[in-house]
């Protein structure tokens, strides 16, 4: 039996959720990713929601100085979106400030030295103990362990919590992209097109893109080689003090 285009269309729209639209599920089927400045990232930025992680960390946003720093640079971002002590790096002293080198504290190196991230990178594991080092609170969650629906109210929840930031561990070739392992902040979730945005911390190769849940899923979804474990996501947020 032949359906016509139409048919199909009228059968999607049957099925779609309430106030999503036949352009939003465009947008969801659309396969690979969806760079910042195409014309559909363009609509799909514009709808960025107030309250949206983005704001926060755009202002903090950095390059990371080589090419295996990208744990470093999200590391980065992420904290100085925090309102927490910062070092004082000596270039901007007297000014606090997370840097890509400052971020190797005497603490931190205990865990991992600039040297073994500039060979290896770094794992989720090294991640969570490096963060905990500099003073915040970092939980870790498998790639393996996720499907697409606890993945989505994961990033919800974390995206409509002020005090919570998400970095993730990806596998490019994943997303269609060439490269093995990478770590990058994610900013917003976009409900309409179930939709998440990556600021791409390979700012030289790479602009903000927008992946689907699924796609995400898995990317993370995939092994780590040095650790031999899933990659995944780390969930960022201030210790609570002591009462």
């Amino acid at each position: 039996m032949k359906i016509s285009i139409s048919s199909l269309l009228l059968m999607l729209l049957a099925i779609l959720p309430l106030g999503v639209t036949a352009a939003d599920a465009a947008f969801t089927e659309k396969p690979g990713v969806i760079y910042w400045s195409s014309d559909t990232g363009k609509v799909l930025r514009a709808r960025i929601k107030p309250d949206a992680d983005y704001w926060q960390l755009i202002p903090w946003f950095t390059n990371q100085i080589n090419q295996t720093y990208c744990g470093v640079a999200s590391a980065v971002t992420v904290l100085n979106a925090m309102p927490i002590k910062k070092p004082v790096d000596p270039i901007y002293a007297p000014h606090a400030f997370f840097t890509q080198s400052n971020f190797f504290t005497p603490e931190v190196v205990k865990v991992i030295g600039p040297q073994t991230v500039r060979m290896m990178g770094m794992t989720r594991a090294e991640m969570v103990e490096t963060l905990t080092q500099l003073g915040v609170k970092a939980k870790s969650v498998s790639g393996g362990e996720v499907d697409d629906a606890a993945l989505r109210k994961l990033v919800q929840q974390a995206m409509g919590d002020d005090g919570q930031y998400v970095m993730v561990n990806f596998l490019r070739s994943a997303l269609g992209q060439p490269g093995g392992g990478h770590w990058s902040v994610l900013a917003a979730y976009d409900d309409k097109s179930d939709r998440v945005l990556i600021l791409d911390v390979s700012k030289y190769m790479y602009e903000p893109e927008w992946v689907t849940i699924r796609t995400l899923r898995k990317a993370i979804d995939t092994m780590d080689f040095t650790s031999l474990k899933k990659r995944g996501l780390v969930f960022v947020s201030q210790m609570q003090s002591a009462k």
